[in-house]
């Protein structure tokens, strides 16, 4: 099954097109994780605010080995 790409996606792979050389994708993957790392402390904050998530269950999480098992 092929997912048809979206207009978003689109104007993306047009500005990475006009990447030059590894330095200047390093930057750009820096800005691209720089800019989601972001979004997603605000969403910690907005659920903190909400009452939703506190710094113990912040401090939980990072105790929790949330692998998942394999069979071989």
């Amino acid at each position: 099954m092929t997912q048809a790409i979206s207009t978003y996606q689109m104007q993306i792979l047009d500005c990475i097109s006009q990447v030059k050389d590894e330095e200047e994708l390093k930057e750009i993957r820096n800005l691209l994780a720089d800019y989601f790392s972001k979004k997603a402390l605000d969403a910690m904050d907005l659920l903190c605010e909400k009452g939703a998530l506190d710094t113990t269950t912040i401090e939980d999480w990072s105790r929790e080995h949330l692998r998942t098992p394999y069979k071989y």
